[in-house]
């Protein structure tokens, strides 16, 4: 009988100490400070200390938004995590069954009222368009199939950033059609080449400010686009990253590039969005690009830290309305004898365009229900106002001053934010930028968990870009009638796969060893997120 005791006290200190994780044997204060974002701990106070007395009662108001009662600031990220699980469960069984059925059945399944998808007017082929003018209708000669007919890019286009850099002995021609290492493609479980990465993805977000001349802003014909200024000397830094494939270590960021929908596809599944992050690699005179992509969800709560980028496209955006509006208001102003055939029906075509964005009923899903795209209000949004319009007549108190929006646009913006960046595993292969002139110069990386933003943010990126106008007020986005700007995915190619087998996180490494923990974690020991399909070794 003292045998059995013995053996099961044994046993018990046995369990008890190898279930210990990586939590129980660091201190977790030695990582705090080296410089990486870590997800805030939800009971952390707010730094912001001109938030009002107004908006912090506002946190316990009950309104009612598409028939559920909800208050202010109830939205839950479900890409956090929280410090530990509830106390107990949130209902009780019923101590006994009902009496019986609670009503008459009804007559069949409700069916649920379809709702209008998303429109956005589509911009006349120009009468002379430029030699390099391309769009992607599918059934138009400068679609994405008459690509390869493109006789002459123009390297004064600002869309054509490459003409820049040196390629080396690479020349720069039409590819379009070739079926040569063409991007974007469709990735899924089956890798045909190996991974050769032996650590995670190592960026530093350099110095540059999202206000800052530093980061020019660009409202292109099919992307919108953040260009990051090349180095002049030892400071300031822009964003870099270093792969181990490269074999150059940390290389500059040229730009960033969002697209809609998102160009590479997962298994088949198109995403709301891409980022495409763009970097040069001196020593093969190629680009690195890092996608991540982009998935709205009505249960995702706004992205923060993208919300910095949408504020600086929206000041862009009214930029040129206003000055379109401005040079409206002029010709108006002309005697119509003077103006010439073209002006007059320059003229027409700006205000009946104009006229149908007033007007317009483009809607995205919420909730089940359409919402106008009007009613989101992308006026002064750095006034000083307490109150942010969300709909006619309807205003509520914003969750940070237009004082504390200004100060998140003048600090240092991390491309690759905890908010942004989810993994540290990718797909990967050879290939080429995705418009003309398609050339093979791009080693693509694609994150394997996408960045979550809200549904209304995918709204405000394609209201910024489908309608946008310039300053001569023609509208510029050359999106097809499906509200894309994404090139079809191409032949399918060799592709690898870097997972948990290959690396695992660097902190997570330090902690446990290459082999990793017990319960992983991501970089900046924030939570790990698996990848969105499981692969096959090849």
């Amino acid at each position: 009988m003292i045998h059995h005791f013995i053996v099961l006290c044994l046993l018990q200190f046995l369990r008890v100490t190898t279930s210990r994780t990586w939590m129980d044997t660091i201190d977790l204060k030695i990582l705090q400070n080296d410089g990486m974002p870590r997800v805030s701990s939800p009971g952390n106070k707010t730094e912001d200390q001109d938030i009002t007395k107004n908006s912090m009662d506002a946190q316990h108001m009950v309104i009612k938004i598409n028939g559920f009662i909800t208050t202010l600031f109830e939205e839950v990220d479900p890409f956090r995590v929280t410090d530990e699980p509830s106390s107990s469960p949130s209902y009780h069984p019923t101590s006994t069954p009902s009496d019986g059925s609670s009503g008459s059945p009804t007559g069949g399944p409700s069916q649920p009222l379809p709702t209008s998808a998303p429109t956005f007017s589509v911009a006349p082929i120009p009468n002379n368009p430029k030699a390099g003018y391309f769009n992607y209708d599918p059934l138009s000669i400068y679609g994405p199939n008459g690509w390869k007919n493109i006789q002459m890019i123009e390297q004064d286009d600002p869309g054509n950033f490459w003409h820049t850099y040196d390629l080396g002995d690479a020349e720069v021609s039409n590819e379009c059609g070739s079926n040569k290492k063409q991007s974007p493609i469709d990735v899924c479980k089956s890798p045909r080449d190996t991974c050769t990465e032996t650590h995670e993805m190592r960026p530093l977000p350099g110095d540059y400010k999202m206000d800052s001349t530093f980061i020019s802003k660009q409202i292109l014909p099919n992307k919108l686009r953040l260009i990051m200024s090349p180095r002049t000397g030892e400071e300031p830094d822009p964003p870099q990253i270093d792969f181990s494939s490269t074999g150059q270590g940390l290389i500059d960021m040229t730009n960033i590039d969002f697209k809609f929908p998102s160009e590479h596809t997962v298994c088949g599944r198109r995403f709301d969005g891409e980022m495409q992050y763009y970097a040069y690699n001196p020593g093969r005179k190629r680009f690195l690009a890092v996608s991540f992509l982009l998935e709205a969800n009505e249960s995702n709560p706004k992205n923060e830290h993208l919300q910095q980028v949408i504020n600086s496209f929206i000041l862009v955006y009214k930029d040129d309305e206003k000055q379109c509006k401005e040079r409206q208001s002029l010709m108006s102003s002309t005697n119509s004898s003077m103006l010439s055939g073209l002006e007059e029906r320059t003229h027409s075509l700006a205000s009946s365009f104009l006229a149908t964005r007033k007007n317009s009923s483009d809607t995205f899903e919420r909730g089940g229900s359409s919402r106008n795209l009007r009613d989101i209000d992308f006026n002064d949004i750095n006034k000083s106002s307490s109150n942010l319009t969300v709909g006619k007549g309807k205003h509520h108190t914003p969750s940070i001053s237009a004082r504390s929006r200004e100060r998140q646009l003048a600090m240092s913006w991390h491309p690759f934010h905890p908010d942004i960046q989810k993994t540290v595993h990718f797909w990967g292969y050879s290939g080429s930028i995705t418009d003309p002139p398609c050339t093979a110069m791009v080693d693509w990386k694609v994150m394997d968990v996408p960045t979550p933003i809200s549904t209304l943010q995918l709204a405000q990126f394609k209201e910024i870009l489908f309608n946008h106008v310039d300053g001569y007020c023609h509208q510029t986005s050359v999106h097809n009638t499906k509200g894309s700007v994404a090139r079809p995915t191409q032949a399918p190619r060799d592709y690898y796969k870097c997972t948990r087998g290959d690396y695992v996180s660097d902190e997570e490494a330090v902690i446990c060893g290459l082999g990793g923990c017990k319960r992983p974690f991501g970089a900046g020991l924030n939570p790990y997120y698996p990848p969105l399909v499981d692969v096959t070794v090849p």
